[in-house]
């Protein structure tokens, strides 16, 4: 067990070094091809680019909120909005923990429960993951197929494996004596199904927004894509997104989202300018979460006394 302690983080250390190092490799043998192609900068489509991803940076803190309140706390979307953002912003720190260990920190001053911030946390993670595979199913003919077998075979079983996440009679028959196990005390969710799924289907609709928003941005660096190449980067991210995360072995799915994009670009454009762009996405992403947490700095403060609440819905 220790061996395993000490050898886990250090192997999701390296990983994402390693891949760094290969990808980088790999663009600098292919950096005559890439200087040849013609990059500009267009404002325009930046900016369509900044504004289609708007919604993802917005919503998803508020799905977040709704699930805490199906819990039965209710806290100030402004202050679940800087829990969220800056949580998010801990995904690139090397470890795997510290997402769920900043939302658990930062939301106990609002008395949200440390079962009640994982539940709510996995059950974000694992809508946001259902509403990935609509964008990325407009891919699931031509770019599946260049995924390994085992990658396959999550995506293909992730939808099942979630009916036992987001049903919440399910969740809670098995989360309940987990947290007797653990010596912890689980409040139930009380959400309906019909409500549960609203949300998901706020989180397919951004996810849409957001994987177009990355087709604009890859427009704004190359004009030369057609729109029906546009649909194909769309789906391209979105499948990389969920495939990255299936992996689980890097923060953020540094370098192994990059190497899935880049070889399903790869399809489309040459394989250099492919990974260069893959590179130039996460960049953009990082980017706009800087963004937008210092968005959360500049909301309102509103802080509620009484943060807890009965859901008789």
């Amino acid at each position: 067990m220790s061996v395993t302690r000490l050898v886990l983080p250090a192997v999701k250390v390296l990983v994402p070094l390693v891949l760094a190092f290969f990808i980088g490799q790999f663009i600098l043998n292919n950096w005559q091809q890439i200087s040849q192609e013609p990059w500009q900068l267009d404002v325009g489509w930046l900016a369509l680019s900044f504004v289609l991803a708007m919604a993802w940076y917005l919503v998803r803190p508020l799905g977040w909120t709704l699930l805490i309140g199906g819990f039965g706390h209710k806290v100030p979307y402004p202050e679940i909005y800087r829990v969220y953002r800056n949580s998010e912003l801990s995904r690139y720190v090397p470890g795997g923990i510290w997402q769920f260990a900043s939302r658990v920190y930062l939301t106990r001053r609002y008395n949200v429960k440390t079962t009640v911030c994982l539940a709510a946390t996995m059950l974000d993670m694992v809508l946001a993951a259902l509403a990935a595979t609509i964008p990325a199913a407009w891919l699931a003919g031509s770019a599946i197929p260049s995924l390994s077998s085992w990658q396959k075979s999550a995506l293909l079983a992730l939808p099942l494996l979630a009916c036992a996440v987001v049903y919440p009679p399910l969740l809670n028959a098995w989360l309940t004596p987990l947290a007797k196990i653990l010596n912890l005390r689980y409040q139930r969710l009380e959400i309906r199904f019909l409500h549960m799924l609203r949300i998901w289907v706020m989180y397919v609709l951004t996810w849409i927004l957001l994987a177009f928003a990355m087709s604009a941005f890859a427009q704004a660096l190359l004009p030369s894509f057609q729109s029906s190449q546009l649909g194909y980067i769309a789906g391209s991210y979105a499948l990389a997104w969920l495939a990255a995360l299936m992996t689980m072995i890097s923060p953020a799915g540094m370098g192994v989202r990059e190497g899935i994009l880049g070889l399903l670009l790869s399809q489309i454009v040459t394989a250099g300018t492919a990974m260069t762009l893959a590179i130039a996405m996460r960049l953009w992403v990082l980017v706009m979460e800087l963004l937008w947490c210092t968005v959360g700095y500049l909301m309102p403060r509103k802080m509620s006394a009484d943060t807890t609440w009965e859901d008789n819905s």
